[in-house]
């Protein structure tokens, strides 16, 4: 190999790995912002208690509802019917979750719903675009004295 090439592979090698260990620290949420919608901000879908209760009863198949709370935490208590999705930094697949339902996302936060918009932006990477965030999340739900499914109810039955 003549010097010149070698001059050129190694410039071209060092460039490589300058970009490589550029977009490492890149992280998933700041590539899921980049790539929604084009750059744009993510809108969440808001969904109202009395309308996920009304499907519920309804017994809806076109929907499935998410608790993003801690599993032991949905273990304790959780809308009927829901299924248990955690909420993770960084969303890996397989994601055990049906693409042609609507997915009503909620959270045990306090007023703002952030797990249940955080995690419907990082589903929206990898094609969940049906998505819906409950209003109120949790606390809300349970304020309405909605239908739960407890550990307690459980055990009395």
């Amino acid at each position: 190999m003549n010097t010149i090439t070698r001059k050129y592979l190694t410039s071209f090698l060092m460039g490589l790995a300058a970009l490589l260990l550029a977009t490492a620290s890149y992280s998933q949420e700041e590539f899921i912002e980049a790539e929604l919608s084009g750059g744009a901000a993510y809108e969440p879908n808001f969904m109202e208690p009395d309308e996920l209760l009304q499907l519920i009863k309804d017994k809806s198949q076109d929907i499935v509802i998410v608790d993003t709370a801690p599993a032991l935490q949905w273990e304790e208590e959780h809308v009927q019917g829901a299924i248990s999705f955690p909420w993770v930094a960084n969303v890996t697949p397989p994601i055990a979750l049906p693409r042609n339902k609507t997915l009503v996302l909620y959270c045990p936060c306090t007023g703002d719903d952030a797990d249940a918009i955080d995690m419907a932006k990082k589903l929206r990477m990898f094609g969940y675009f049906n998505t819906k965030i409950l209003r109120g999340g949790w606390f809300k739900w349970e304020e309405l004295g909605y239908p739960i499914e407890s550990t307690d109810s459980e055990e009395d039955a």
